[in-house]
């Protein structure tokens, strides 16, 4: 009769350690070799992973050897499980056995794009950040073709649609001749492509990220002020038709973008305008608050070159891959952005007679550092030694500093102060230090462990700090590239692109509001009993509509809908065009939420619905496609997670029934700590994952190496341990962030 695992935790230390390598030699390196190395046409995968020795043994025990698993016993079992646990499975086993190597890295695609904006807009008044209430809008009686003579009206729009029929569009105007000037900024939520479409009768204009200052060389609208970059002239009058005229621009997310929108009726019989606008990933949509500030910001400097993808191998994207299609990018956006100072100059704060001050000062910051004197040669004095104009020298200067490897390779510096504030920035921002933070390294203020604290408080408080969170949680959930969730037209017609546009929406603003509340706290994310709903997501779930349209939280039986476990953008995304998938749905939970390992497959097996008896419910089909003993390696830990989230359909709609039959989410999933958890349902999944160890730390690990684009154990061995032990005492997810970036930036 076997024995109890807590029985043999004692036993098993009468056992010597030798006893258990013993075994292991006797019974499992000829399929898994003599250090868990793998063998090849018998066991070729490491063997490696995160079980607890107590969950080893119990595996051990069960099914191994691999179909003779009389073989051993439990004592043996447990012996074997210390032996192989410390010597090469655990991960503190393989950090000991491979130490992590750092590798020299260069800037990641978002980290060159954001830091070069910041460093040309560093050279502008402070960016201004508005709330998202609207535009600016003054409406103007004109005389003749002079469309803005004279102002009757200011006011804030909240959304660019407006039909004004034959009427006038406010009391006191007539409604032959006026004209709209909507003014302020757009605020960006993502990197990408943003489409925008006008449509029309009448005349319009659109400027986004454009400067609206004399000195443009460009010709003068009918305002009088001198325009560039006019992403959308539909300034001639067509009439009668109502036509459209589109374009697009690539915006950095997270910032906010001067935002102009002018249009005017003369003489037309009807008067109408609408702007409609596509963000990355998203759906046409009327463009409106709260994408949209009456407050002015200053323009953005965008690098639009592309570039090849950063290397995500480790699960988070690294700076490590050097290639000739790299180094071609780099070139074309160090001359993208030299164009954009040169053009800019006077705005810039660079003044003609001293052009070269401006070169050293952009090389100074470029570099996170002041400039030796040979750098200062390098860089700035030998292109000003050229007999060449002023301005070409600043553009040759601005090229040269942009692919430098002291701009490109952070690392590539000494291991001072200034260093340590480099870090800080790249961690917090993907960017530059701005220039209070030099200048707080020059008064020797970043230095010691508080004083280096401070400045990340003070920086969490910056919008870019807010936008790489953001972007942080969309890797984790797996939401970046969503644009393919579709579902079969006849069996969901309603679930639409503008849907789909709007669950993405209620997913990134209900992880903001719990990232950003006062607790900030993990928990809330996986025990949430709400969803935040406008009218047309209330309408599909059948939910009581908020008003106003807005987002707002719609609470439920907590025993129905659990934070991200139950969010229908997630369950929907990790589902079949027709039906769930609790395969997906139990990868995805496994991998990112439970912090847990998984190995690739040994053999790919494709899901055909098809192939099965139709009558059988999809927890039937997938017992029956992984009920192999190679598939349930894994799938013992997926399954269970999977099929807790059957009374969830495809489009994440609550069921009870399938096929005619009950649904049935009951299920047992055991821990990585070897511990028999019963789930009834996403409740006892978000109850089990609030408080287990692994599930905590797992995120703690996804969030520090996203953050500092290293594996953690580059920091110390006891780096995720540090960091796990202060994040369980209040679950502070702001306070994670800028603990990591801490660690990452204080020299070692």
């Amino acid at each position: 009769m076997k024995l109890t695992v807590s029985i043999l935790l004692a036993a098993v230390l009468l056992l010597r350690a030798e006893d258990g390598a013993a075994i292991y030699t006797r019974l499992c390196a000829d399929c898994h070799g003599a250090k868990g190395e793998g063998v090849a046409k018998k066991y070729d995968e490491p063997l490696f992973g995160e079980r607890s020795v107590a969950s080893l043994a119990k595996y051990i025990d069960k099914a191994m050897p691999d179909g003779e698993p009389e073989k051993s016993n439990a004592e043996e079992s447990l012996a074997v499980a210390q032996y192989i646990h410390g010597a090469f499975y655990s991960p503190e086993a393989r950090a000991r056995n491979h130490p992590p190597k750092h590798e020299l890295a260069r800037l990641t695609n978002r980290q060159f794009r954001e830091s070069v904006a910041d460093l040309i807009g560093s050279f502008r008044p402070a960016q201004k950040v508005g709330a998202g209430t609207g535009l600016k809008a003054e409406y103007f009686q004109s005389d003749g073709m002079n469309k803005k003579s004279k102002r009757v009206l200011e006011r804030e729009d909240k959304v660019l649609d407006f039909d004004f029929a034959e009427g006038s569009p406010a009391e006191g105007m007539k409604a032959d001749q006026f004209s709209i000037a909507w003014n302020g900024s757009l605020i960006a939520p993502e990197t990408g492509f943003y489409e925008f479409k006008v449509r029309t009768p009448n005349g319009a204009r659109l400027y986004v990220n454009s400067d609206f200052k004399d000195g443009d060389s460009n010709a003068r609208d009918d305002s009088g002020a001198k325009r560039e970059a006019t992403l959308i002239d539909a300034w001639v009058s067509s009439g009668e038709e109502v036509r459209e005229e589109a374009a697009k621009i690539f915006l950095l997310g997270g910032r906010s973008y001067p935002f102009r929108f002018d249009y005017f009726k003369y003489k037309d019989k009807r008067g109408s305008v609408r702007l409609d606008w596509k963000p990355p990933q998203g759906a046409w949509a009327v463009l409106s608050a709260p994408h949209l500030s009456p407050v002015q910001s200053q323009r953005v400097a965008v690098i639009s070159t592309v570039f090849p993808a950063d290397d995500g191998s480790l699960g988070f994207e690294r700076g490590t891959s050097i290639s000739k299609e790299w180094h071609d990018a780099t070139t074309r956006a160090a001359v993208e952005a030299a164009n954009e100072v040169v053009t800019r100059l006077p705005r810039l704060g660079a003044e003609p007679q001293k052009l070269m001050e401006w070169a050293e000062s952009f090389a100074h910051r470029a570099f996170r550092r002041p400039l030796t004197p040979e750098l200062r040669a390098l860089y700035v004095d030998r292109a000003f030694a050229a007999d060449l104009a002023p301005e070409v020298a600043v553009k040759r200067s601005v090229i040269a500093v942009l692919k430098s490897p002291r701009f490109l390779y952070p690392e590539l510096t000494e291991g001072d102060d200034f260093a340590t504030a480099a870090r800080l920035a790249l961690g917090m921002w993907d960017s530059l230090p701005d220039l209070a933070l030099l200048e707080a390294v020059g008064k020797g203020e970043v230095h010691t462990p508080e004083q280096v604290r401070a400045q990340a408080a003070r920086m969490m408080d910056d919008p870019r700090a807010k936008a790489k969170l953001a972007d942080f949680f969309q890797h984790w959930l797996g939401v970046g590239e969503s644009e393919s969730l579709a579902k079969d037209a006849k069996a969901f017609p309603e679930f639409d692109a503008p849907l789909i546009a709007d669950l993405r929406e209620s997913l990134e603003r209900f992880v903001e509001r719990v990232v950003w509340s006062e607790k900030s706290d993990y928990r809330e994310l996986l025990l949430a009993d709400y969803v935040l709903m406008n009218a047309r997501i209330a309408k599909f779930y059948g939910a009581q509509p908020p008003p106003d349209g807005e987002f707002l939280p719609v609470k439920f039986d907590p025993a129905l809908r659990a934070g991200i476990f139950t969010h229908p953008f997630l369950l929907s995304l990790h589902s079949y065009t027709k039906t769930t998938s609790p395969i997906h749905r139990g990868v995805f939970l496994t991998r990112s939420v439970m912090g847990r390992m998984l190995k690739p497959p040994p053999q790919a097996v494709e899901f055909k619905d098809e192939h099965f008896n139709p009558s059988l419910t999809m927890r039937e089909k997938v017992t029956e496609l992984t009920s192999k003993a190679s598939c349930m390696g894994c799938h013992a830990t997926i399954n269970p997670l999977g099929f807790s989230l059957e009374n969830f359909d495809a489009v994440g709609r609550f069921r009870l029934s399938e096929n005619n039959k009950p649904v049935n989410t009951a299920t047992d999933y055991v821990s990585s700590e070897g511990d028999l958890v019963k789930l009834h349902g996403p409740r006892d999944l978000a109850i089990h994952t609030a408080s287990n160890d692994v599930a905590r730390r797992g995120f703690v690990r996804h969030l520090f190496q996203y953050t500092v684009k290293q594996a953690p154990a580059l920091f110390g061995p006891d780096t995720l341990q540090k960091l796990d032990a202060q994040f369980a005492t209040a679950f502070h997810i702001r306070n994670l962030y800028i603990e990591s970036n801490i660690l990452a930036a204080i020299p070692r």
